[in-house]
């Protein structure tokens, strides 16, 4: 197709098509080289060997909360040592452990399986941007948290203060809190993750509650804010009027009261209205009854919340 077209152009046209093809290589070399100089500008020499400690990690909107009662913590530590490499914290470890740095154009980088890009950058704190990843795709405009940190020196000497006591939420925090929880207790479909979560206790032996608790680890990059955005609990009823097995969401209020909401298994349209009826005649006259049940709170404000109940009877 390519000799055809060329054939076509005739030969004072075939003089100008080549003309144009070597200008248009030209420009790809200096825009390819143009790349290969923007991907290299981000350079961490000037922090070289500082040791710094997170102190804050806020929204875009400045809130330390999403709506639906996320946390955004601060507590990383790093050190870049060199252009590719960094010393990281590890919690799980409790060590700092070397990581490979690799690097990506407009300020983004990898490091410790995450990837960053660098806002602001000087030797006495960072700038840092959350990149959310969904395969190989770098969604910004849905990488909303931001990562302030400080250099250690900086934090004792001049500030005169640590990290825990800058990483606080703050008043703003409190405020957003406050009117969603009231929201909430009027309006249990408007609940939120409380951050600390519901508890659960028998109060007789015939009924045991395990709380399933998400340990942080490189499984899940050393988060474990499932543990409160989906609290679950493993519920074995012994001496039940039958043999049953139920997994399913409920709100709990303010006072410690226990709602249906829906049923996490699929439910066939015919046997939905009667399994609904069974799953709340459960929670009246099993869990009600056997659990003490104390509420979730945020910033010690108390909320309506929802759990995630996996409930078995043994007859």
């Amino acid at each position: 197709m390519n000799f055809i077209r060329y054939k076509l152009l005739g030969p004072i046209g075939l003089i100008i098509f080549v003309f144009a093809m070597i200008v248009s290589s030209c420009n790809r070399g200096r825009v390819a080289h143009h790349e290969e100089k923007k991907k290299d500008s981000l350079s961490f020499k000037p922090v070289y060997g500082i040791p710094f400690t997170e102190v804050r990690r806020r929204l875009k909107n400045g809130m330390s909360f999403d709506n639906n009662g996320f946390q955004t913590e601060p507590s990383y530590k790093i050190t870049f040592l060199a252009n590719d490499s960094a010393s990281v914290y590890s919690p799980e470890k409790k060590q700092f452990i070397n990581f490979f740095v690799f690097m990506e154009g407009d300020s983004i980088f990898n490091v410790a399986r995450s990837y960053f890009k660098m806002m602001q950058m000087s030797k006495d704190s960072l700038k840092l941007q959350v990149l959310e990843v969904q395969g190989d795709t770098l969604h910004m405009k849905h990488s909303l948290v931001y990562m302030t940190f400080y250099s250690n020196d900086y934090l004792k000497n001049v500030l005169k203060t640590n990290a825990a006591t800058l990483g606080k939420p703050d008043r703003n925090d409190t405020l957003f809190i406050k009117k969603k929880a009231e929201l909430a207790n009027r309006i249990p479909d408007s609940a939120f993750s409380a951050r600390i979560p519901v508890t659960m206790e028998s109060r007789s032996p015939r009924v045991t509650v395990k709380y399933l608790k998400i340990k942080p680890d490189v499984s899940n990059n050393f988060d474990d804010s499932d543990g409160y955005m989906n609290p679950e609990f493993n519920i074995t009823i012994n001496k039940a009027y039958e043999d049953f097995s139920y997994s399913f969401w409920a709100f709990v209020d303010d006072k410690g009261q226990m709602y249906f909401d829906r049923s996490v298994d699929y439910i066939m349209p015919e046997y939905r209205e009667s399994t609904t009826k069974t799953i709340k005649a459960i929670i009246d006259g099993y869990l009600k009854y056997y659990l003490i049940v104390k509420p979730g709170n945020t910033l010690g404000i108390v909320h309506t919340s929802a759990v995630l109940l996996n409930v078995v009877g043994r007859k």
